[in-house]
């Protein structure tokens, strides 16, 4: 298996993801498809932010792993490596107020095929969580592929101008419907895409749902919220 250069560990971190040959954290993501892990975080959430629902408190959640998924399919993209490891792998970590992970370095591989690789990520660290956590809160699956899909577009916002040769083609898997079957018929990055190009669709970004952000204690909507009236 490979061995992380420092480019590719300082990408992770960007992301807010570390490297750590035994993560502990507060919690593995595993622990967290359980009522007592989920009722942890909702309670970490509502204590330091004031969440006032389940709803909410999983929503903030998922903004932050967005950058989990984020950051491996930037990997997948800019380095032509992924992650194999498990969800019991990864850890859940809190400091300064905020949420990030660590997981070990030694499940690396180079990708081999494409839409394959593309596909073992929603289905092992994607799917398994958005719908545990959609009937948990309960709270809308578009939601929280949404909360996720903001950092995707800017991620590939940022590949693209960059010339990664990947990049395009990566993306175009993750807007293919079949890419997503069985659990969904249809993707909801290319939903939320609105069939505007990418880049356009950054300059001029916009959500299709509310993320529930605005409920938090003296909070506004989010300027791309659409609940904001024109």
């Amino acid at each position: 298996m490979p061995e992380l250069n420092a480019e590719q560990l300082a990408a992770l971190e960007r992301f807010n993801v570390s490297i750590s040959d035994q993560p502990m954290g507060l919690m593995k993501v595993e622990d967290l498809l359980t009522h007592a892990g989920s009722s942890q975080i909702i309670h970490l959430i509502q204590t330091q932010m004031g969440a006032p629902t389940d709803a909410v408190a999983l929503s903030i959640f998922m903004r932050r792993y967005g950058f989990f998924i984020a950051a491996h399919l930037h990997m997948l993209s800019n380095f032509n490596l992924r992650w194999t490891g498990r969800l019991e792998d990864i850890a859940v970590e809190v400091g300064e107020g905020n949420l990030s992970f660590s997981i070990p370095s030694e499940p690396f591989r180079t990708v081999q095929e494409r839409e394959n690789d593309i596909r073992f990520l929603l289905e092992q660290y994607g799917h398994p969580v958005v719908n545990y956590l959609s009937k948990r809160a309960p709270i809308s699956k578009l939601i929280l592929w949404e909360n996720i899909w903001g950092y995707v577009i800017w991620m590939y916002s940022m590949l693209l101008q960059e010339n990664c040769p990947s990049a395009q083609d990566d993306l175009d898997i993750l807007l293919h419907d079949a890419t997503w079957t069985p659990q969904l018929r249809r993707s909801p990055f290319k939903q939320f895409l609105q069939n505007e190009p990418v880049l356009e669709a950054m300059t001029n970004y916009k959500r299709t749902t509310c993320c529930l952000y605005k409920e938090l204690p003296n909070t506004e909507k989010c300027p791309y919220c659409p609940l904001n009236k024109k």
